[in-house]
C-alpha cells in the first residue's frame, strides 16, 4: 500500500497536470468549510463503483452499490451490512476486503478507528444524475470515502457511541485537484 502511494506522490510531483486542461483554474476555485451534521454525513452520496474502480467485481458493485438505487453512505452501510454480518467493524472490512483491495484502506482505519483522527471530507453538489439515483442525497463525496464509510459502519454497528459532527470542504467543482471528478449541473452550494 505504502509503494502505491509513494508512487502516485512521485508521478504527481513529476507530472503536474495542467489546471485549465480540466476545466478551470485553481485560483477560480471557491472553497468553503463547515461541519456536516448527522443527516448530512448520513445522506452523502457515495462514489459511483463501477468494473473500472473495483476490478472488474460486478457481482460485490451490483450487492453494494446496484443500478438505479440509493448511494447515499446510509444506503451503502446497509447494504455492507447485509452482506457481512458481523458484529465489529474491523471483521467486516476484513472479509470485505478480501473480496474486493479496494477496501483495504478501510480494514487498516477499521483495526484502529479514532474519530479524532477523521479528518475533513471533500464534497460537492450533486449532478443532476446523482440527484435522480439518489434524491435524498445531500452532497456527492468527491473524497474521503474509505473515512466516511469505516465511521458510518461504527455508528451503526455502536462502536462508536453517538454522532460526532464531520468536517467537510465544499468546493462546487474538484476537477483542479481530482482530473476524473465530474463538473456538477445546476450544482448549489450548501
Amino acid at each position: 500500500m505504502k509503494e502505491l502511494l509513494m508512487k502516485d506522490a512521485n508521478e504527481l510531483y513529476m507530472y503536474p497536470f495542467k489546471h485549465e486542461k480540466y476545466g478551470g483554474k485553481i485560483e477560480n476555485a471557491e472553497y468553503d468549510r463547515f461541519c456536516l451534521d448527522e443527516s448530512q454525513f448520513n445522506n452523502l452520496v457515495f462514489m459511483e463503483a463501477n468494473d473500472t474502480v473495483w476490478d472488474d467485481n460486478q457481482e460485490l458493485v451490483e450487492k453494494l452499490t446496484p443500478k438505479g438505487k440509493s448511494r447515499t453512505l446510509t444506503a451503502v452501510t446497509d447494504r455492507i451490512l447485509q452482506t457481512y454480518p458481523h458484529d465489529l467493524p474491523i471483521k467486516i472490512f476484513k472479509d470485505l476486503s478480501e473480496d474486493e483491495p479496494w477496501f483495504d484502506g478501510c480494514f487498516i482505519l477499521s483495526a484502529r478507528f479514532d474519530y479524532r483522527l477523521l479528518g475533513e471530507l471533500k464534497i460537492r453538489p450533486l449532478t443532476v444524475w446523482e440527484k435522480e439515483h439518489s434524491a435524498e442525497g445531500s452532497f456527492y463525496l468527491e473524497d474521503g470515502n474509505h473515512r466516511a464509510l469505516v465511521y458510518s459502519v461504527f455508528l451503526r454497528l455502536g462502536a462508536s457511541k453517538e454522532y460526532q459532527p464531520v468536517r467537510a470542504i465544499w468546493s462546487s467543482n474538484w476537477a483542479h485537484i481530482f482530473p476524473w471528478g465530474q463538473v456538477p449541473h445546476n450544482g448549489q452550494g450548501h
